[in-house]
Formats: C-alpha cells, sequence, structure tokens
C-alpha cells in the first residue's frame, strides 16, 4: 500500500502502472491483482487505508472513537475531540485525494470520487446527528445545514487550499474548521 500510494502521490494516477507499483512494493503483478482487482481498487484501497490510518477498511461512524461521542458531556467537548481526529485523518488522506481529483477524467475515478463524496455526506450526517444529540447543541438550523457545513468543511480540498497552498500549519487550519462548525452547532458561538 505504501509504494501505491507513493507512487500515485509523485507521478499521478494515469502514468502509474500496476507493473511499477509491483516492481516498487517488490511483489509479483498477479499479487496487486490478486488483493485489489485493479488499479483503480488499488486506488481505492490506498485511499480508504489513509483515511482508516490502517489496513482495515471500517467505515468512519463505526469507529471507536465516533461511537464513544455520543456518552460525551458536551457538544463543545465531542466536537473538540472529533475535529482533531478528523484534521489527522484529512492531512492523511489530501495527498491520495488531491490523486483522485486530478485522475477524474477516468470514469472509474470519477466513479469513484463521486462514491467517496456520497460517503463523506453519509458520515457528515451521521456525524452531526450525534452531535446534536449531546447537552449544549443548539443548532442554528437543522441537521441538514450541520452536515453540510461539515461536509464542506472538513475535505482535503480546504486542507489543500490552506496547508499546501497558503502556508497554514494543520494546527491553524483544524482551529478553523472546528470554529467554523462549531458557529452551526451551538447558539453561544459567536456569529460568522
Amino acid at each position: 500500500m505504501t509504494a501505491a500510494t507513493s507512487l500515485f502521490v509523485r507521478d499521478g494516477y494515469v502514468s502509474i502502472t500496476v507493473g511499477a507499483i509491483a516492481e516498487e512494493a517488490e511483489v509479483a503483478v498477479k499479487t496487486i491483482y490478486a488483493a485489489y482487482g485493479s488499479k483503480l481498487g488499488l486506488l481505492s484501497a490506498a485511499h480508504d487505508h489513509a483515511v482508516a490510518g490502517s489496513t482495515e477498511p471500517t467505515p468512519l461512524l463505526a469507529h471507536a472513537w465516533v461511537r464513544s461521542l455520543a456518552d460525551a458531556e458536551s457538544v463543545e467537548a465531542a466536537w473538540a475531540d472529533a475535529a482533531a481526529h478528523l484534521a489527522e485523518s484529512t492531512a492523511r488522506s489530501a495527498p491520495i485525494l488531491t490523486v483522485i481529483h486530478a485522475a477524474a477524467a477516468d470514469p472509474g475515478v470519477a466513479e469513484l470520487q463521486a462514491e467517496l463524496r456520497r460517503q463523506r455526506h453519509g458520515f457528515s450526517l451521521g456525524l452531526a446527528r450525534i452531535l446534536l444529540r449531546l447537552p449544549g447543541a443548539v443548532p442554528r438550523s437543522g441537521t441538514s445545514r450541520v452536515a453540510d457545513v461539515l461536509y464542506a468543511t472538513v475535505t482535503a480540498e480546504s486542507y489543500s487550499l490552506f496547508v499546501t497552498e497558503r502556508g497554514w500549519t494543520i494546527e491553524q487550519w483544524r482551529e478553523w474548521a472546528h470554529d467554523t462548525v462549531a458557529r452551526e452547532l451551538t447558539a453561544n458561538a459567536a456569529p460568522a
């Protein structure tokens, strides 16, 4: 997985062959096809690995840290914890998501990108529901808006714009994302 991710990020999806990945990983081409089915399957697995931080393809809403949010003492505490986890995940996945976005002219990659966006929105909606059930949650509007703000804020795109292009630190970006979403979760947050 490391070899594939490194080559995809360095050279892009289109120019890399499964043979080059196999050579870099020091495995047979057949091994890659047996494990991932195709170069697109490998790209998808590289994304999942980056998001999760492991080879276990567990949906984000099933992660222990997400499940524990429901037991938080307040929406503020839960969102601070979630924002820290999401910042780490986004920092890990931003490079491979940039590869996916750049290769979206390929129909298979475009389909993968659309599926990843559906999954991210589903996660955002699930996370919004968890957060809005907690003490202190007084949203400015409904669950859908909170989910949409999560979906649009905590992204590889915003990470890349602020951190990669504009030179923000990861902590500055995390604070911005945290504060942006916090305004949607509580009536006490400063207005935008």
